[in-house]
């Protein structure tokens, strides 16, 4: 039966492949400060257990990931969402009581223009990424 849910695990393993692949910035929220935009946001999660019995326990996770830039167009999110999407797809997750089953899944993503009263903008970047775990039975 479902014991633990594996959002901290994803969420730590996420940062890390994020923060080492690439040398855009990773957050874990929204940054606050003098933070200046491109940045990458790992944002909402959802998960269910998918199977489980006596001795096994699977469960879809999936994650949103948010690109920030400022750029004059959509070029730079969209290759920056270009390089997440390899980084994700290409490396497992190294998660403390899981194992990563399969590649990650891209089932979504999308690149809009967000517009600001003070007539600034910024281009938004998401995707939806989603793993399946194997949670490690004790």
């Amino acid at each position: 039966m479902i014991s633990r849910i594996p959002f901290n695990a994803v969420q730590q393993n996420a940062y890390q492949l994020l923060s080492a692949g690439q040398t855009i910035p990773t957050y874990d929220s929204v940054p606050t400060g003098p933070e200046h935009m491109p940045y990458i946001v790992l944002g909402e999660f959802h998960g269910s257990p998918v199977n489980e019995n006596k001795t096994t326990v699977y469960h879809t996770v999936s994650q949103q990931i948010h690109v920030w830039t400022k750029g004059k167009g959509k070029k730079e999110v969209n290759d920056i969402l270009d390089d997440v999407v390899h980084l994700l797809t290409k490396y497992d997750l190294n998660l403390n009581g899981y194992t990563q089953i399969g590649t990650a899944t891209i089932s979504q993503y999308q690149a809009y223009q967000e517009l600001y009263a003070d007539k600034t903008s910024a281009y938004h970047g998401v995707l939806s990424v989603e793993w399946v775990l194997q949670q490690e039975i004790n």
